[in-house]
């Protein structure tokens, strides 16, 4: 694997010293680890005097305006000239169709550099730099910077720890090994403020947004024949009590406290007439990127999801996909 990422990393950074102008895409509805990701490309390739984009669609909330560079994301595609890239790398993808502007990417004519921890990750780059074993993104990042001989700046730092802490749900998954824990106590040094990291990505609950965690707590189904614990919202309550789906963010994570199933769902509407879905489990002998994988989705072996295009409806004193 070490030798595999030094390959990598002289690949792309071969790449980026042949680039003037490079775009940099993350996931629709991003987390700590997608935004971070940006943020960490935007520091080094900035301060390398290159002329950078960053963009991510369905951008929204105040989660992570802590972070550096935040205020440079472009969320609007009609405002980008996809012809001018000489680069673009996607960051926290397991596919294109992740980024929501998939159509505009596969047109693009320069280079696509792919780099994720997802372990479905279809390869869609020119260079694809992926490590299913790391915790996340910014984690990769991390080690390509560092075996390049890269200096990792406070911003950085800053970033790099926010996306390990969000994708590893506070050092709880399985993923977080010696070498996470190791990563995370190098970022402090190099000035990580951890208290802001927590605080904005933990400690962010509005009275509405517990309210709505209610009302899915009281939805809450078991499956005694799939073992699986499952609830929804629908746009009709996200409307009532005065929430975006940004506040939806954690309750995945919060169900898989549940001892009495081995995993958990939450399906919520999305405004454009889809349904995303968030599988979660604490099982070794579970694989829940699989089940995501066959409903169009993916990501990581205890925490993955999916849309589907469909309205959820009750009937028959059930919640059913229409």
């Amino acid at each position: 694997m070490a030798m595999e990422l030094e390959k990598n990393g002289v690949n792309l950074f071969f790449l980026l010293s042949k680039a003037q102008k490079i775009l940099l895409v993350t996931h629709e509805n991003p987390d700590g680890d997608a935004i971070s990701s940006l943020g960490i490309c935007y520091d080094f390739l900035i301060n390398s005097q290159k002329r950078t984009i960053s963009f991510c669609k369905n951008l929204s909330g105040k989660h992570f305006d802590f972070l550096p560079y935040v205020e440079k994301i472009i969320d609007d595609k009609n405002e980008i000239d996809f012809a001018s890239f000489d680069i673009a790398i996607i960051l926290d993808c397991a596919n294109l169709k992740r980024t929501g502007i998939d159509s505009e990417l596969k047109s693009l004519q320069c280079p696509i550099i792919n780099i994720d921890h997802h372990i479905s990750n279809n390869n869609f780059g020119y260079l694809n730099i992926i490590d299913a074993q790391a915790v996340s993104t910014t984690q990769i990042l991390y080690e390509l910077f560092k075996t390049a001989g890269v200096k990792i700046t406070k911003n950085m730092a800053n970033c790099i720890l926010t996306g390990i802490v969000t994708d590893s749900g506070n050092f709880a998954y399985t993923a977080s090994s010696s070498q996470t824990f190791g990563i995370a106590g190098e970022m402090l040094m190099r000035g990580a403020n951890v208290r802001d990291i927590i605080n904005y990505t933990n400690k962010n609950k509005k009275l509405s947004t517990l309210k709505i965690w209610g009302l899915a707590l009281s939805r809450l189904v078991y499956n005694k024949r799939y073992d699986i614990a499952y609830t929804v919202l629908t746009n009709e309550d996200l409307t009532e009590f005065g929430v975006v789906k940004d506040d939806l963010e954690g309750l995945s994570n919060f169900l898989n406290t549940l001892k009495d199933a081995k995993i958990v769902m939450v399906l919520y509407e999305l405004n454009d007439g889809r349904i995303k879905g968030s599988f979660r489990t604490t099982y070794a002998n579970v694989d829940v990127s699989k089940l995501a994988l066959r409903l169009g989705g993916g990501g990581h072996a205890k925490a993955a999801g999916f849309d589907v295009v469909g309205k959820l409806v009750y009937v028959d004193d059930k919640w059913q996909i229409i």
